[in-house]
C-alpha cells in the first residue's frame, strides 16, 4: 500500500512539475509620426509602457516564479507586426495542456469604420505596434479559443484605449495622455487576419497532436486598462515614480501587496482607489475655487471578461 501511495505521490510531482507558465509582454513608447486634418505633424509618442512592460515581466518573475527563459518582451521597434506575429506563434507552439501564458499590451488602441463588423457602431478596436501595423480586436478571441481547445489557460492584459484626446492637470507638475491613436500613420497596415489565423491554427493542431490524451480545455480571462468608449491614461512627471499607464500602475500596487488576489477583487480595488483619487481631486479642486468641470478626474473603467471560475482566482494561477 505505501508503495503504491509513493508511486501515485510522485506521479503528481511529476505532472506538477511540467506545467509551466510563459509570457509575452508589448510596450510601445516610439511610435512613428502622423498628420492631422490640417497636414500638422502629431506626436504619438507615450511615456509609461516601456515601463509597463518591464515591471510586468519583472512581476511576473519576482512573485510568481515565472521563469526569465520562458518570458519574452517586445519594446518600441521591436514591437512590430513581424515580431508580434512571431511571440504569438512561440506561446502557441510552446505551451502544452496545463500549462498558461500570459500576454500584456501597453501601448496605443485606435478604432477604424468596419462595415462587416458584428457591433452596433460598426467600429473595430485595433492595437497599433511600432511599425503602424494594426490588429484586430477578434485576433486575440482567435489566439484565446486556439490555446484554450489544447487545455492551455490564459490571460490578456490591455493598458490602452479606444477614444482620443490630450490633456494636462491645472498646474503642469504631471502630464496625462491618452492612450489611443487618434490619427494613424499614412498607409496604416491592417494585419490580415484571415491569413494569420489560418497560420496559427494549423500550428495549433500540430501542438494537439503532440498530447497523449485529449486535454481539459483552458480558462480564459481578458483584462482591460478602460471599456471601449474610455480613454486609458498614460502619466508621467510625478515625483519619485516612474511613468506608467494609469492601471498598470495600480494593478502592479495590487500585485506587490496580494499577488493571490482573485481578478474580480482586483477590479474592485482598482475603482475603490479610482473613485478616492477622484475624489480627492475634486476636494482640492473647489478648495481652490476652480470651476468644477475644470477639475481633472480619471473617468477611467478598467473592466475584464472572464468565466465566474477563472473570476474567482489570481491573475496567474498556480502551479
Amino acid at each position: 500500500m505505501k508503495k503504491l501511495l509513493s508511486i501515485a505521490a510522485l506521479a503528481l510531482l511529476t505532472a506538477c512539475a511540467f506545467a509551466e507558465t510563459y509570457s509575452l509582454s508589448i510596450g510601445i513608447n516610439d511610435y512613428p509620426e502622423a498628420k492631422d486634418e490640417s497636414g500638422n505633424v502629431v506626436d504619438n509618442d507615450l511615456s509609461g509602457c516601456v515601463n509597463d512592460a518591464n515591471a510586468m515581466r519583472n512581476i511576473f518573475i519576482k512573485n510568481y516564479g515565472v521563469k526569465e527563459s520562458n518570458t519574452k518582451i517586445l519594446l518600441d521597434k521591436n514591437a512590430n507586426g513581424d515580431k508580434f506575429l512571431d511571440g504569438i506563434k512561440w506561446l502557441i507552439t510552446t505551451a502544452k495542456a496545463g500549462d498558461q501564458v500570459i500576454f500584456t499590451y501597453s501601448g496605443h488602441g485606435a478604432q477604424i469604420d468596419d462595415p462587416e463588423s458584428d457591433e452596433a457602431d460598426k467600429k473595430t478596436e485595433l492595437l497599433v505596434l511600432a511599425d503602424g501595423m494594426l490588429v484586430q480586436d477578434d485576433f486575440f478571441n482567435e489566439v484565446a479559443n486556439l490555446l484554450r481547445i489544447n487545455g492551455v489557460n490564459c490571460t490578456f492584459i490591455f493598458d490602452s484605449c479606444f477614444s482620443g484626446g490630450m490633456s494636462r492637470n491645472v498646474d503642469g507638475r504631471y502630464q496625462v495622455r491618452n492612450r489611443v491613436m487618434q490619427y494613424l500613420p499614412k498607409n496604416p497596415k491592417l494585419m490580415n487576419r484571415k491569413k494569420e489565423e489560418q497560420g496559427l491554427l494549423a500550428l495549433a493542431k500540430n501542438a494537439k497532436s503532440r498530447q497523449v490524451s485529449t486535454p481539459k480545455q483552458g480558462e480564459v480571462v481578458f483584462m482591460y486598462a478602460s471599456k471601449e468608449s474610455e480613454p486609458s491614461k498614460d502619466i508621467s512627471g510625478i515625483p519619485d515614480t516612474p511613468a506608467h499607464g494609469l492601471f498598470t500602475l495600480l494593478l502592479l500596487d495590487i500585485l506587490e501587496a496580494e499577488k493571490a488576489m482573485p481578478v474580480k477583487d482586483i477590479y474592485e480595488v482598482v475603482d475603490e482607489i479610482l473613485a478616492g483619487i477622484n475624489k480627492s481631486l475634486m476636494e482640492d479642486g473647489k478648495k481652490n475655487n476652480m470651476e468644477e468641470s475644470a477639475i481633472p478626474q480619471f473617468n477611467q473603467g478598467p473592466n475584464f471578461e472572464a468565466s465566474a471560475t477563472r473570476s474567482a482566482l489570481p491573475i496567474i494561477l498556480p502551479n
